[in-house]
């Protein structure tokens, strides 16, 4: 039951520090991943380390800087499936910590209930089915930043401009998915 506890406070801090995120980040209205922000018109910000951003619409197009390069229909291809790769990243992220969420309360609810019936023994089964659930949806977001660290590479091979802003790493990919 201890385990559980502590996934569930673990959880709620994870989802309550990424609900709060929201709002901040170089334009108006995003949600701010580390590496990453998808604005309220979809555009994908890719972030260096100097703070600047390339800018990637669902059309494919590219702007660094604020400046539009011009891309081939073949580079344009591989920008849209990372746009596509990062919005269903958000996606995902964002029904994870809606779930942990869930799971949180739901936990809390389940130990004061449990608790207060002196049935203890009913928390795990009652919680650990819910846990499951944000473990496989979890599991699809470390799917999803695999393909985003991959569309990264092409990106980066096919436009080398777009280097500054290949800021994932592969270590983030794998170390999600042994989380």
């Amino acid at each position: 039951m201890k385990r559980i506890l502590t996934f569930a406070a673990i959880v709620l801090i994870v989802a309550t520090a990424a609900a709060c995120s929201h709002g901040i980040g170089h334009d108006r209205n995003t949600s701010v991943f580390q590496h990453l922000s998808v604005t309220d018109n979809g555009d994908v910000l890719a972030h260096a380390h100097d703070g600047s951003s390339a800018r990637i619409n669902a059309a494919g197009d590219l702007d660094i800087q604020g400046k539009s390069v011009g891309v081939t229909p073949a580079q344009r291809e591989l920008l849209q499936n990372y746009h596509a790769d990062a919005v269903a990243l958000r996606k995902d992220a964002i029904a994870t910590g809606k779930a942990g969420v869930e799971t949180g309360m739901h936990a809390l609810d389940a130990v004061a209930k449990g608790l207060a019936s002196g049935n203890a023994d009913s928390i795990d089964s009652e919680v650990n089915s819910r846990a499951d659930k944000v473990n496989v949806l979890a599991h699809t977001v470390c799917q999803d930043l695999a393909r985003l660290y991959a569309a990264q590479g092409k990106v980066t091979t096919a436009i080398p401009a777009f280097s500054p802003y290949a800021t994932i790493e592969s270590h983030e990919v794998s170390d999600c998915r042994n989380d």
